[in-house]
């Protein structure tokens, strides 16, 4: 199992997009929120808890799962977002994924 799928199998993406978006409202089986990604009024940023993933149907028209929501909400790369969400799960970082010698 690769150290993407742990971090995925340990955090839920509700915990951490809560932690970057307060506002996220519950919907149904679902979470909404005004999008942490670009100015509007009406809330089009859904959390789907069941699946694990989020989705701006606004003005961004993207989603993704907990370390694309972390990459974008941060402005890191893939192996910067794993290092936060391990650290966060309380994992080992593999020298590999580092990019350390």
């Amino acid at each position: 199992m690769s150290l993407a799928e742990e971090i995925k199998q340990k955090l839920d993406i509700l915990d951490v997009i809560s932690s970057y978006v307060p506002s996220l409202s519950k919907s149904g089986r679902n979470y909404k929120a005004v999008c942490p990604f670009h100015s509007e009024q009406t809330p089009s940023f859904i959390v789907f808890p069941e699946r694990q993933s989020w989705r701006c149907f606004g003005a961004c028209a993207i989603g993704g799962d907990l370390i694309t929501f972390v990459m974008k909400a941060e402005k890191l790369d893939f192996t910067e977002a794993i290092k936060v969400l391990a650290t966060r799960a309380r994992l080992t970082i593999d020298k590999k994924v580092t990019g350390r010698p």
